[in-house]
């Protein structure tokens, strides 16, 4: 489902969440701010909370709309975006369960500043602000936790902005191939990213256009840093692309 620009996004209204899930059943809720919360607390969070799923290429929230409610991503993979001043799409994050989405946007009250989009299918769990915020006041505990992800965040932004800015663009490719690594993993067996990256996703995470990705990845092919086979991407030398990374 695509969400439109109006601030009463099409998230209010999907159903609400089956009974059988809940976020004191959640299988990944140990891995977010909400591991320690108490029965009563998650039974706040679950009061009126909604399930939304999402498809490869939906918008989860636009740029420039008012956040309403706390967006834990629950399944799939999400990138933020937002539009250069050439118009193109600069992909600034990506997210993974059981990340939180337009986080800093929502407590700092403004609107959002880039967009959430699916990379795969895509679930999410929505918590209306009323109810995340009235349990913010009473856990100081969950507070300090939400000031030091927010402070995370923002340095993680600082550095990747600091990178995308200053070094060449076989660093700049390179970054964007560990930083998908660091985030998403490989698979076991044949050590390819566990994530499907169209050419214009790899030239987002880098800061370049998307001829000058396809042109710096195949000199990475070529080279035997990695294989390609259409979308998926093969990690076959970590270190040569880290100290490709470290030399800028």
């Amino acid at each position: 489902m695509a969400v439109s620009n109006d601030d009463t996004c099409a998230l209010l209204s999907e159903d609400q969440t089956p009974s059988d899930q809940t976020c004191m059943n959640c299988m990944v809720r140990r891995f977010s701010l909400f591991d320690d919360l108490n029965v009563e607390e998650l039974a706040t969070l679950d009061l009126n909370r909604s399930r939304v799923s999402y498809k490869a290429g939906e918008y989860i929230y636009k740029q420039g709309t008012r956040p309403i409610g706390l967006i834990c991503l629950s399944r799939g993979k999400v990138k933020i975006t937002t539009d250069s001043i050439s118009g193109t799409e600069q992909i600034i994050a990506l997210r993974k369960p059981v990340d939180f989405l337009g986080f800093t946007d929502l407590m700092g009250e403004d609107v959002h500043f880039s967009s959430a989009i699916a990379m795969e299918e895509t679930e999410i769990c929505f918590i209306p602000l009323a109810d995340f915020m009235d349990l913010v006041k009473t856990n100081l505990s969950l507070a300090l936790k939400i000031i030091k992800q927010l402070i995370n965040e923002l340095t993680k932004a600082n550095q990747r902005t600091a990178d995308l800015t200053q070094k060449h663009m076989r660093a700049r490719l390179a970054d964007a191939l560990l930083y998908v690594l660091n985030t998403y993993g490989t698979s076991e067996i044949d050590n390819v990213l566990n994530v499907d990256l169209k050419r214009s996703d790899l030239a987002g995470l880098s800061n370049m256009t998307t001829a000058n990705a396809i042109r710096t990845l195949s000199e990475f092919v070529k080279s035997d840093l990695v294989g390609v086979d259409g979308r998926k991407i093969k990690i076959k030398n970590l270190q040569e692309l880290e100290n490709i990374s470290l030399a800028g």
